[in-house]
């Protein structure tokens, strides 16, 4: 058999209901990363943490979750999607129990770093699903539906965390969104344990891991992205040498991976950046979630903090950006067979339009700045659709189906690395201006929305480059 075939499999005879059980779990695991912008403020007056504890409860989940991702898809080429997505909802179960009891903020962050790891091993096995469960060209719309779903839950993260807090009060709400987590973590593991294949779709003849392998992965992104997420904290320059360690232990495990010596099945196959759409999608997924995640949480703060609005309504103003990702995922989804890599370039001038108008708009103040950014948080919505569906389909298309998971984790630990990266730099941008500029928010807010257009202006640049490169290669090609 091929590698770019797939047995069939149990699950293929009904694979919209196993997807959609999936997609539940997606939806839980992706909404408290949107509800924790609003509930920041919540959690700082209950616990009296200071900024560094809250950057490491919102970039910490990032962080842990990129670690997670690629030894947790090939967690699931060899043990099963079934396996990997119980032990990663029982760890997500448990962690949300944790930080929803959490009675300081030191247990708030290992609570949120756990429940960062169990999203990473759950994230795989669900893209995973859709290279497995459906032909190259019937993904489209699963593809659609996968980014409809986080995209949803991330963006509408913040209403429901404004609609809890608003119930059940500054104190206790934020415990209640996530502990709310509980029960639906646990329906839902009774659905897997009962509809998903008992077996893998295409069992591995060795299941040993790699451990040297995912230790190397795991510290040399560890060492990359710490110094970013501490920047503030560790002052001078020589912190900052993690970063080139880092890369260094990342060829170290490029090495490991690709040698002779080595006697379990590799943690990531090497041979996948062979391929052009899905080398590019690793790095426009990296960019794309550095310049994009951070927006809705430099929302939040501007308007807690700077125009003292409450949670509720604060969610409420970002709730375009919800209904914009959904849309603009379903969209993608469909068009994406037909456009192509066009599609990106559309979403991304779309998101760059959006953040130029919430720039100029920023000096509003109250309810007025509110329902000005209506629009374009919906058009910001819509663009990232359009970008991260898309990119998905595009990125994974070439797969071979027996490295899917491992393919599909190391595509997410790379926008991972990038929300997390993203979400500390560009908060802190923040945080300095405000400090720098005697209070002045919406002063702040200007500064970290200039960066998040830098980096996707840097994101666009590199898919108008691929696209005349491959113009180039058919002309070649035809001649």
């Amino acid at each position: 058999m091929s590698r770019w075939q797939a047995p069939v499999g149990i699950a293929h005879t009904q694979p919209w209901r196993v997807l959609n059980i999936a997609l539940v779990v997606s939806f839980i695991s992706w909404i408290d990363i949107g509800a924790i912008t609003v509930m920041l403020p919540s959690i700082d007056e209950a616990l009296g943490t200071d900024d560094n504890v809250l950057q490491w409860v919102v970039s910490g989940y990032s962080l842990m979750f990129a670690l997670a991702l690629v030894p947790a898809g090939r967690l699931g080429d060899a043990k099963g999607r079934r396996h990997a997505m119980l032990i990663g909802l029982a760890m997500f179960v448990g962690a949300s129990a944790l930080a929803g009891l959490a009675n300081s903020g030191a247990v708030l962050v290992v609570a949120r770093l756990l429940q960062g790891a169990a999203a990473g091993v759950l994230a795989p096995q669900i893209t995973a699903l859709v290279e497995q469960l459906f032909r190259p060209r019937e993904r489209g719309r699963p593809f659609g539906a996968v980014g409809a779903t986080s995209n949803a839950a991330t963006a509408i993260g913040p209403l429901i965390g404004g609609l809890v807090i608003a119930e059940g009060g500054v104190n206790h709400g934020w415990r209640l969104v996530f502990l709310i987590n509980v029960p639906i973590g646990i329906m839902a593991a009774m659905l897997i344990w009962r509809f998903f294949p008992k077996k893998p779709l295409r069992r591995q003849a060795d299941h040993r891991h790699d451990l040297v392998g995912t230790l190397l992965l795991a510290l040399g992104i560890m060492l990359v992205i710490l110094p970013a997420l501490q920047w503030q904290q560790w002052m001078g320059w020589l912190p900052w040498l993690l970063v080139p360690a880092g890369f260094g232990v990342l060829v170290a495990f490029r090495s490991w991976e690709t040698s002779t010596i080595r006697r379990h099945p590799p943690v990531f196959d090497f041979r996948l950046f062979t391929h052009r759409p899905y080398r590019l999608g690793l790095l426009l997924g990296f960019l794309f979630y550095a310049g994009f995640i951070s927006l809705p949480l430099i929302f939040s703060f501007h308007l807690q903090y700077g125009l003292g609005t409450s949670p509720l309504n604060t969610g409420l103003t970002l709730a375009p950006l919800a209904v914009g990702s959904t849309l603009g995922a379903v969209l993608g989804g469909r068009y994406v067979g037909r456009l192509g890599r066009a599609l990106l370039v559309i979403g991304l001038i779309i998101v760059l339009a959006s953040l130029a108008i919430m720039t100029a708009l920023t000096g509003l103040q109250g309810a007025a700045f509110s329902a000005a950014t209506a629009f374009p948080l919906f058009l910001a919505g819509i663009g990232s659709g359009l970008v991260i569906t898309p990119n998905n389909t595009l990125a994974l298309a070439q797969v071979p189906k027996p490295d899917a998971g491992s393919a599909a984790g190391m595509y997410r630990t790379m926008r991972q690395m990038g929300a997390a990266v993203g979400l500390a730099m560009i908060t802190a941008t923040l945080l300095a201006a405000v400090a720098a500029n005697d209070g002045r928010w919406s002063t702040a807010l200007r500064y970290a929305l200039a960066v998040e257009v830098g980096i996707i202006v840097a994101a666009l640049l590199i898919c108008l480059v691929d696209i005349v490169g491959d113009r180039r290669d058919e002309r070649k090609r035809a001649a």
